[in-house]
């Protein structure tokens, strides 16, 4: 044993002489024997000792009560009738021990080792607290070099840490330590962070994740964190400035951040971060302005080309009005129904909130509408019925689409119920699997029959065939109690190309 140094803080002479014969048996051991505090106090300003060895009779126990304001770790003597309790608070530290006085000075043997023991632990903790404090100090740079204000409040709402960030909303982090949340928030934005509103406004129901209570909720954790909480802040304390701040906020820690004995009492605080996200909002303000204007446009490009196919229209039926050929009339008519088809659906688009697709339900409905006033259905005591909800297609599979069900319902309402024949026609598109399925049929006297009872010779099939290309669809066609037109095509043409 070897490079011991001690302050031998013992009045009783026979002791000290019994304990130098023992030190000097040691290697490099140097022991120092104050008589009064003055001199221990000498001797640890001047770093000559690493341990003292004292009892509740030096300097009449003043040294012994004072041991854990001493920053060098001891060994304590005691005697069989010391009360226990004085001496657990002697030794509360973890660096200090005691032994108990025994006849004939057996204990001095052991003080040596017990020195070696303290020494040792409090050398130990050391190291620990070192550690600690290098990894505080490595944690608080990293808090200052976060851009985002990162802040600690204690149970009650009140600022208990800053990082400089805070400088970036016009406020000094030290100024804001002890005042409350929300005074750097607007006014309006008050019961959003306020615990005397948000957990009275709650009391009893069950919120679920999503909708939880913000920022001051003392059952947040986990899934209930507060995350992106949009609040207008105070650009410091002397202006009428605001920016946008989007906070993230975690409860239920200490808000002294360490659940040691000492801080018992204080309450479970709050960990959050906060960041300037005006820039973003206004950059998000500026685009939703663009995005409306363009949205005004679109709809008024969809609407002018709408009036112009029906002035295409119209110009038809003025020229229809002077030819008398009754089979060149027919023509003029089967060009405006199709100019009108595609009218109707920039119409559709005019008219929808967005411009994501043409909904065929609405679409179906107009034109049929629209075909079955051109050929007196109703009158002639034909029906309909469209089937095609939840169907939506962009404009360039729309528009072919169109012109296919104007074509096959046009045929329909002239050759399908002749003589004053009575009947049913039928639209439905759906999807089936990865294509969508539109179907148009007829109760009617079948294609055979149709055909040879009409003497035109048109190019309704050629068209739909070749429309049906366009698509990238096939076309099929069958006899079910009158006529069934079938054609598939794929569901993600649009995206193709």
């Amino acid at each position: 044993m070897g490079g011991l140094r001690l302050i031998f803080a013992i009045d009783d002479a026979d002791e000290r002489e019994a304990f130098a014969r023992i030190a000097a048996r040691l290697d490099q051991c140097v022991v120092h024997y104050p008589v009064n505090i003055a001199e221990v106090e000498a001797l640890y300003s001047n770093d000559a000792a690493d341990a003292i060895v004292t009892d509740f009779r030096f300097h009449n126990g003043a040294l012994a009560d004072w041991l854990t304001f001493w920053p060098l770790p001891a060994v304590l003597v005691t005697e069989p009738a010391d009360d226990p309790e004085r001496i657990e608070r002697t030794v509360r530290d973890e660096s200090s021990v005691f032994i108990e006085r025994e006849a004939g000075g057996r204990h001095l043997e052991l003080l040596p080792v017990l020195a070696r023991k303290v020494i040792n632990i409090r050398e130990s903790l050391s190291r620990q607290n070192a550690h600690l404090q290098m990894t505080e100090h490595q944690y608080m740079n990293l808090l200052q070099a976060v851009p985002d204000t990162v802040y600690i409040l204690d149970k009650d709402g009140r600022f208990m840490y800053l990082n400089d960030s805070i400088r970036g909303f016009g406020y000094e982090p030290s100024k804001l330590i002890g005042r409350h949340f929300s005074e750097i928030v607007h006014p309006a934005d008050v019961p959003k962070v306020s615990r005397l509103e948000v957990l009275p406004a709650l009391a009893g129901v069950a919120t679920g994740p999503e909708s939880a209570p913000k920022l001051f909720d003392e059952r947040r954790a986990g899934k209930r964190m507060t995350r992106n909480l949009e609040l207008r802040l105070k650009c410091g304390s002397d202006t009428d400035d605001y920016v946008v701040g989007s906070v993230n906020a975690y409860g239920e820690v200490s808000s002294a951040g360490y659940q040691l004995p000492e801080f018992e009492g204080m309450g479970l605080g709050t960990v959050g971060i906060i960041r300037d996200v005006s820039l973003r909002k206004e950059h998000e303000r500026k685009l939703e302005a663009a995005l409306a204007a363009k949205e005004v446009l679109l709809k008024e490009i969809h609407h002018r080309v709408k009036n112009n196919l029906q002035v295409v229209s119209s110009l038809l039926n003025l020229q229809e009005s002077a030819v008398a050929d009754p089979a060149a009339r027919k023509v003029f008519l089967e060009c405006q129904t199709q100019i009108q088809s595609m009218a109707m659906v920039h119409e559709v688009l005019y008219r929808s909130s967005d411009f994501e697709g043409v909904d065929m339900q609405k679409y179906f409905e107009r034109l049929v509408d629209y075909l079955a006033g051109v050929y007196d259905a109703a009158y002639r005591g034909i029906g309909w019925s469209i089937s095609a909800d939840s169907v939506v297609l962009d404009l360039d599979d729309a528009i072919p689409v169109a012109l296919i069900v104007n074509e096959l319902l046009s045929n329909c309402f002239k050759h399908a119920f002749p003589d004053g024949r009575t009947g049913k026609a039928t639209v439905s598109m759906g999807p089936r699997d990865e294509e969508w399925i539109l179907v148009v049929s007829d109760d009617g006297v079948g294609f055979e029959a149709a055909k040879a009872a009409s003497a035109e010779k048109g190019i309704g099939t050629e068209l739909v065939h070749a429309l049906a290309a366009q698509l990238h669809g096939q076309v099929s066609s069958s006899t079910e109690g009158g006529a069934v037109v079938r054609l598939r095509f794929p569901r993600d043409q649009g995206q193709e190309g």
